[in-house]
C-alpha cells in the first residue's frame, strides 16, 4: 500500500514538474524533486538508494541554476548589452502575464529588443540581442524539460 501511495506522489509531482517547465510561475523542478524525496521517504531511503537521491536533488539544483542564467547567457553571447538583459528578463515576465504559458518566450524577445533600443542601439543589434534572449529562454525550457525527465528515469525504477 505505501509502494502504491509512494508511486502516486512521484507520479503528480513529475506531472506537476512537467507542466512548471512550460509555466515558469509554477517551480516545477524543485516539485519533481520534492516528489522523489517524499516517494524515497515513503518507501525507505536505503531502499530507494541515497546516491539516486543526491543526483535527483543535484538536477533540481542545476534546473534552477540553468533558469536563472537562460535569459541572461542567451542574450550575452548575441550581444546584449545590460539593458537588453534587463529588458529579456522583465519582458519574459511581463509576457508571461499577458500571454501564458509560452508568452514568456516572445516577452523575452521583445522586452530586449524594446530596452535596447531605448539605450539607443541600432535596430540590427537590438534585434540581435532580443533573438538570443529568445534563444536563452527557450534553452533553459528545454533544459528543465529534460532535467524532469532524467529525474523520472532515475525514481521510477526505485519504485519497482
Amino acid at each position: 500500500m505505501v509502494t502504491i501511495l509512494a508511486w502516486l506522489v512521484l507520479l503528480v509531482a513529475l506531472l506537476i514538474g512537467l507542466v512548471g517547465v512550460v509555466l515558469p510561475v509554477l517551480p516545477g523542478v524543485p516539485i519533481a524533486a520534492v516528489g522523489a524525496v517524499l516517494a524515497a521517504w515513503m518507501i525507505g531511503f536505503d531502499r530507494f538508494g541515497w546516491l539516486p537521491l543526491g543526483f535527483i536533488v543535484g538536477l533540481a539544483v542545476l534546473a534552477q541554476i540553468i533558469d536563472l542564467a537562460g535569459n541572461w547567457v542567451g542574450a550575452r553571447v548575441y550581444g546584449a548589452r545590460r539593458a537588453g538583459l534587463w529588458g529579456g528578463v522583465l519582458g519574459s515576465l511581463v509576457g508571461l502575464v499577458l500571454f501564458p504559458p509560452f508568452g514568456f518566450l516572445l516577452g523575452a524577445l521583445v522586452g530586449a529588443v524594446l530596452f535596447e533600443l531605448a539605450a539607443g542601439r541600432p535596430l540590427v543589434e537590438a534585434l540581435r540581442a532580443g533573438v538570443g534572449a529568445f534563444v536563452g529562454a527557450l534553452g533553459g525550457t528545454v533544459a528543465k524539460l529534460l532535467i524532469v525527465v532524467a529525474m523520472a528515469v532515475v525514481a521510477i525504477p526505485r519504485l519497482l
